[in-house]
């Protein structure tokens, strides 16, 4: 039996209408999110049912198993991601010679900081991050000692360095002893360092010290002495007369504080003018 047209064009409209709507309410699947270390390349954002993708592990990320392979399912989800990425990690850093670093971790886009020890200056970057390439960003770097140009010498005083050295310049913590020249005294400390900010300890003064002419002893002498000022660290005899003997050191020095002890003169028992000891 011939159909009619009118109920042929109402059969192909129902076809075209349901295909059309077939088309345009089919399920889809949207682009996977990073996650975990894993991620999608390419810009595609829409995948049909049954469409295949390769996932990879991101920037600064590794490969530590599973299956790169993701399918896009009839309901518009993904398959359940297998794919193990792990963070890349850096070697373990070293501290440089007369300093330290602190870590925290040593993973991708950790940071860890370098520090010199007191009287050492850091030459380099003070802080380094883990790159994606597994590798520091910065080198290890330098702690140099400070260092002191030639220490300050008082007038009338020489230095007596720790050791021999050659240049202008010495290291952090390097020093000596101040000696002063006679009849000068050393006053303040003796010991002179280069300190942390590349300067020297103060150095001590030289005070020139002197003792009155020495005072005659009762029943005594100076022997080779002459009757002047006399400076610090020089000295003069005693003696007795006959039949006197010296009570105490012969020689008296000069100190800082004045004449060391003088000495007496006494009698003997059988000297008439004195009492019998």
């Amino acid at each position: 039996m011939r159909m009619r047209p009118a109920i042929w064009w109402l059969l192909l409209f129902i076809c075209h209408t349901c295909l059309l709507k077939t088309v345009t309410t089919n399920i889809v699947c949207t682009r996977p999110l990073p996650k975990d270390g894993s991620e999608l390349s390419g810009g595609q954002l829409l995948f049909e049912p049954g469409t295949e993708v390769i996932l990879s592990c991101s920037q600064g990320y590794s490969r530590t198993g599973g299956s790169r392979k993701l399918v896009c399912k009839k309901n518009g989800e993904w398959t359940e991601r297998e794919l193990k990425c792990s963070l890349k990690r850096c070697p373990v850093p070293e501290s440089p010679q007369n300093g330290k670093v602190a870590v925290n971790k040593i993973a991708y886009q950790s940071v860890i900081m370098y520090t010199c020890n007191e009287g050492y200056i850091l030459v380099g970057a003070n802080s380094s991050e883990c790159l994606h390439t597994a590798k520091w960003s910065e080198p290890t770097p330098v702690c140099e000692p400070v260092t002191c140009g030639l220490p300050p010498i008082p007038p009338y005083a020489k230095i007596v360095y720790d050791r021999e050295f050659t240049g202008d310049t010495v290291p952090f913590g390097f020093g000596g002893i101040y000696e002063c020249l006679p009849p000068m005294i050393l006053v303040g400390n003796k010991r002179s360092t280069c300190t942390a900010d590349g300067t020297w300890t103060v150095p001590p003064d030289c005070t020139l010290v002197t003792c009155p002419v020495p005072t005659l002893i009762e029943n005594g002498f100076l022997s080779f002495a002459e009757l002047r000022e006399y400076g610090y660290g020089e000295k003069v005899k005693y003696g007795c007369h006959k039949p006197y003997i010296l009570d105490g050191l012969s020689e008296v020095e000069c100190k800082e504080t004045g004449w060391s002890s003088l000495p007496t003169c006494r009698g003997t028992c059988s000297h008439r003018l004195t009492m019998c000891c």
